[in-house]
């Protein structure tokens, strides 16, 4: 082939993805998001929402996750002893849309203490979406016993609402992780804390925004997970372990998310936090410039008490440095939270066991890289209308993303 025709059909890609852009700016006008409703929502949302709202307007950028944690706390409240894992299944660009490859991924994450063998974390081999096998969601959420996602790295299977059963390996290299295990819920219903959030246009272009949703921030963890990292192999069984299931879905890339997030649940007396902060400001549409999303709920005594990003106050009390990844993360903070009706939490959480985990992306988007902690907390919740100070101590999960290589020194 001749170099002058290497010219014209080079000139003929660059005019299409110019005209595709700007097509997409006429198509794409910023839509002011739903104000962030305070109060928590009773819907799972767990369903496979794509085919819903595909409109041609940044679908390449489409991506949803299922997430299930849990935390075997050995019934004591020092976290130097815990045992903490995931089972994550995630799909991204399903059809393979504006020059991009669709991915369909497994995680596994391991976090112990070091005795216990190395902590660490993985995906299986990235598949391709559109390939048939490689992905099917239910598009409805129901009642009954049927699989809500499949993918050849597992499945999750709705026992009920109140009932999940995920299974589940991913492998890479002489590192497995194996995963049968049943969800049942414990304290307060399901949460939708981030409705439609913006977040950074996608390539300065495309309008980005994510749900993000809890439909069982609190349940009892049964089955088995099993661990093999070469020679070493270890299955935990686990018995009503402490259980996290969240998710989101939406238009936007992953990296753009700056998370501070916590889960602490404790059972005497029955208390449940969640957190799902900001750490960044973003520059959103609809006249919220700079917004810092952000909201936390509180679960006792049968009450749900949420507090939106202005009534939290977060202190990073004292943070470390990773020279591997460059990122600075919070290894003591202090959260503190007050509504009007004077509902107050201040708690303290301390890092005992952490994992850098790593997410690489291709350019122009930025990798981030996450501090996985399982912490020491204690604290107070005062619950006004009882008049009830309820002590916190106990182990709990926190997760701090940030960008990575941002802070080299």
């Amino acid at each position: 082939m001749n170099f002058s025709k290497r010219v014209r059909e080079a000139n003929v890609l660059w005019f299409a993805v110019v005209s595709l852009l700007v097509f997409s700016l006429c198509a794409c006008q910023p839509q002011a998001p739903k104000h962030p409703n305070p109060e928590p929502y009773q819907d799972s949302l767990t369903a496979y929402n794509y085919e819903r709202i595909k409109n041609g307007k940044a679908d390449f950028v489409y991506a949803q996750y299922w997430y299930f944690n849990f935390l075997d706390d050995k019934g004591d409240t020092d976290a130097s002893n815990d045992v903490a894992g995931v089972g994550a299944f995630g799909i991204a660009n399903p059809e393979n849309l504006f020059f991009q490859k669709g991915v369909v991924a497994g995680y596994g994450m391991i976090i112990r203490p070091a005795q216990e063998g190395t902590s660490f974390g993985m995906f299986g081999p990235f598949l391709n979406p559109a390939e048939p096998g490689n992905f099917s969601g239910s598009k409805t959420f129901e009642s009954g016993q049927f699989s809500l996602v499949q993918c050849p790295f597992g499945k999750v299977d709705v026992i009920s609402p109140d009932e999940y059963h995920t299974v589940g390996q991913v492998d890479e290299g002489a590192r497995h992780i194996q995963w049968d295990l049943t969800y049942k819920r414990t304290l307060g219903p399901g949460w939708l804390c981030w409705q439609e959030w913006p977040l950074p246009a996608t390539l300065w272009v495309f309008p980005a925004w994510v749900n993000y949703y809890m439909p069982m921030p609190n349940a009892s963890v049964n089955g088995t997970f099993r661990v093999q990292d070469g020679a070493d192999d270890k299955t935990y069984t686990l018995s009503n372990a402490k259980g996290y299931h969240d998710g989101f879905f939406g238009k936007y890339v992953f990296s753009l998310i700056r998370a501070d997030w916590m889960d602490y649940k404790q059972d005497d007396p029955p208390l449940a936090i969640q957190l799902m902060s900001s750490h960044g400001l973003y520059t959103c549409q609809g006249g919220w410039d700079p917004c810092s999303p952000g909201v936390m709920r509180v679960v006792y005594n049968g009450a749900e008490y949420v507090f939106p990003r202005k009534a939290i106050e977060i202190t990073y009390d004292q943070k470390a440095y990773d020279d591997k990844y460059k990122v600075y993360y919070p290894t003591q903070e202090t959260i503190k939270a007050r509504d009007p009706e004077g509902n107050m939490l201040e708690v303290h959480w301390t890092d005992v066991i952490h994992l850098m985990v790593y997410y690489p992306m291709p350019k122009p988007y930025k990798s981030t890289v996450s501090s996985e902690i399982i912490a020491n907390v204690r604290g107070t919740f005062y619950e006004a209308k009882s008049k009830t100070t309820v002590p916190i101590l106990g182990s709990g999960w926190t997760d701090w993303v940030s960008e990575a290589f941002a802070d080299k020194r």
